[in-house]
């Protein structure tokens, strides 16, 4: 009878456990970021307050994340060639990627100053999609520049 009282608390306590576990919230893994992104859209507030909103009809933008570096390639539609794209910028370098805090170190680019760009912040999973939050400073003038993100993957 002990037995039974005994084994009926300890099967009650596992199916909690399990139950507990399967709820709990799943952690990312660094591996789940590699790949090739494509952005689907984008929230920028400019330090002086204005804001800019863009999605993949404006903005054809991919970021590549290797396990030590990134790479911008963003591309736009040229007039002038029959409206074929053409990558028109591109940055890279190495991040940091710790518990969700992100951090990209610009190492070249294909515009001036980017020795001053200081990009850090969130990166996340969610609902399959990668989504960037980040503060750039640096590049627009002094202050800093939220730049809220959502890609897909693309590879």
């Amino acid at each position: 009878m002990m037995n039974q009282k005994l084994s009926r608390v300890i099967i009650v306590c596992l199916l909690f456990s399990a139950t507990a576990f399967a709820q709990s919230k799943k952690k990312t893994t660094k591996t789940e970021y590699l790949g090739t992104w494509k952005l689907v859209s984008s929230k920028v507030t400019y330090p002086d307050g204005q804001i800019f909103v863009g999605d993949s009809s404006n903005i054809l933008q991919r970021k590549i994340i290797t396990p030590n570096n990134f790479v911008i390639i963003i591309e736009r539609k040229i007039p002038s060639l029959d409206n074929k794209r053409r990558a028109t910028s591109v940055a890279g370098g190495h991040y940091t990627l710790v518990n969700g805090n992100y951090e990209e170190v610009t190492e070249y680019a294909s515009w001036k100053g980017f020795e001053n760009v200081k990009i850090n912040g969130q990166i996340m999973m969610e609902h399959g999609k990668l989504h960037a939050v980040a503060n750039l400073t640096g590049l627009n003038g002094p202050g800093v520049s939220i730049y809220d993100e959502w890609y897909v993957r693309e590879d």
